[in-house]
C-alpha cells in the first residue's frame, strides 16, 4: 500500500553525542556507551536502507519540503557522513525550490570549514544548542559547551553568510535564578538571533537530574519560577521583534521553522533513523531504538519499524485540537465553541485583534488546562 504524501518533510535522527547531559531523556548514545569505532558509519548505511524503503511505501513524486537533522548532536557528523545522506536524498526526492535544511548544532563543533560544508551540501538553518549564558546553569545540566563559543559560532555562521538560525534556551533549571534566566534572553538577543526556541525544563526519571533531586542533592524545579520565566522571556523577546508563533517559539517575520511548522499543522513527515516518529495520512509509526538493533533490523526485514498506529478519527481531531492551540496562526473559531470562547476572553486566556482570537501568555501558561476544556 502506498501512502498519500503532501506537504512532505524529513526528519533525520542523530544518536550520538560526546557526553549525556544530565536532563536528557532523547535517544542518544555516547562512544563509551556504542564501543564501536564505525558506529556513525554503520548509522549512515543504514539510514540509505530506510530512505529506499520509505520510497516504496509513499506516492510519487514526493517533493520534499523540509529536511531537519536532530539528535543527539548532528554537528558530530563527518562531511563523507554528511555528504552520504545527502547524495541519496537528492537522487531520491524531488526537491522543492525553498526547502528549508536545518541541521542541530553544538556550539563547540561550529567552524569556518564544517560551516562551509554545511553551506556547500545545502544546509541554510542551523540550530544552537545555547541553552543559557550562565555557566553554573550549564553545569547543572551537565552541558559541556563553553557559553562563550556561540557568540564565535554566530559569528562564524553571519561571516559565511549563513543568517537563518535558531538559539535554543531552557529555563527553569534548579539554581537559577531570574536575574540569571534574564542575563541569558538579553546575551542571546543581543546575537541578534531571527529565530528562538525556550523549553521549560523536565525532570525525566532516569537522567541524572532525577536521581540529583530523589537524593535531595539540587531542589526540585518549581512550576512558578517557570511561570515567571516564561512570562518574562515572551515579554522581552515581543520588545525586540521576535513575536511568539508557537508556545515556545519565537521569530522575526518569516524565519519561523517550517519543518516544525509542518508537524504543529499535523502534516506529513518521515522520520529516519533509530527510535524517529512518522506520520503519513493518518498512520502513525516509530522505529526500534537502539542503533545497531535499528541496522540489523533493516537488513534483515527491510524496515525498521517498532510499532504502527493507524489513528481514529476521534485521536485526529484531538491531536487538530491540541495543536492548533498551540500556534498563534490558528483560527481558534473553527476549534472552540463560541460560548467557550467568550469565556476565555473573559477568564484573560485570549486576547481580540481584528476579529481574530489568539491565545495570551496567561492562556499558553494555561494551554493543558484549556484542552482538557475541549476534550
Amino acid at each position: 500500500m502506498t501512502l498519500p504524501v503532501s506537504n512532505f518533510g524529513i526528519y533525520v535522527h542523530v544518536p550520538f553525542c560526546t557526553v549525556r547531559c544530565g536532563y536528557c531523556d532523547f535517544n542518544t548514545y555516547t562512544p563509551d556507551e556504542l564501543q564501536r569505532a564505525d558506529a556513525a558509519e554503520t548509522w549512515a548505511e543504514s539510514l540509505v536502507k530506510e530512505i529506499t524503503y520509505s520510497l516504496e511505501q509513499i506516492e510519487k513524486p514526493q517533493i520534499l519540503k523540509s529536511i531537519f537533522f536532530g539528535g543527539g548532536t548532528p554537528s558530530l557528523l563527518s562531511p563523507e557522513i554528511l555528504k552520504k545522506i545527502f547524495t541519496k536524498v537528492s537522487l531520491e526526492f524531488n526537491l522543492a525550490k525553498d526547502i528549508e535544511i536545518t541541521l542541530e548544532a553544538n556550539p563547540d563543533t561550529i567552524t569556518k570549514e564544517i560551516v562551509k560544508t554545511w553551506i556547500d551540501l545545502g544546509i541554510n538553518r542551523i540550530s544552537i544548542g545555547m541553552q543559557s549564558s550562565d555557566s553554573a546553569v550549564l553545569k547543572t545540566l551537565d552541558r559541556t559547551h563553553n557559553p562563550e563559543n556561540v557568540k564565535k559560532a554566530v559569528n562564524i555562521l553571519q561571516a559565511a553568510g549563513l543568517s537563518n538560525f535558531s538559539l535554543d534556551l531552557i529555563y527553569g533549571t534548579p539554581g537559577e535564578s531570574l536575574t540569571s534566566w534574564e542575563q541569558t534572553v538579553t546575551t542571546a538577543i543581543e546575537l541578534e538571533p531571527p529565530h528562538i526556541s525556550a523549553y521549560a525544563l523536565t525532570i525525566e526519571p532516569g537522567t541524572a537530574l532525577y536521581r540529583k533531586t530523589k537524593l535531595q542533592q539540587i531542589p526540585p524545579v518549581s512550576a512558578d519560577d517557570q511561570a515567571d520565566k516564561y512570562l518574562l522571556l515572551d515579554k522581552i523577546l515581543s520588545e525586540h521583534n521576535l513575536p511568539w508563533y508557537e508556545i515556545s517559539n519565537w521569530a522575526q517575520p518569516g524565519f519561523e521553522c517550517q519543518h516544525n511548522l509542518n508537524y504543529w499543522n499535523n502534516q506529513n513527515w518521515w522520520g529516519y533513523g533509530p527510535g524517529a516518529h512518522s506520520h503519513i495520512a493518518g498512520v502513525r509509526w516509530w522505529n526500534v531504538k537502539h542503533p545497531f538493533s535499528y541496522s540489523k533490523k533493516l537488513t534483515e526485514e527491510k524496515n525498521a519499524i517498532e510499532e504502527k498506529e493507524i489513528l481514529s478519527t476521534a485521536q485526529i481531531n484531538l491531536e487538530r485540537v491540541m495543536l492548533a492551540l498551540r500556534l498563534k496562526s490558528s483560527d481558534l473559531k473553527e476549534i472552540v465553541p463560541n460560548a467557550t470562547l467568550i469565556n476565555w476572553l473573559r477568564e484573560g486566556y485570549l486576547k481580540e485583534d481584528l476579529n481574530n482570537f489568539e491565545l495570551t501568555p496567561k492562556g499558553r501558561l494555561l494551554l493543558d488546562t484549556l484542552v482538557n476544556q475541549l476534550t
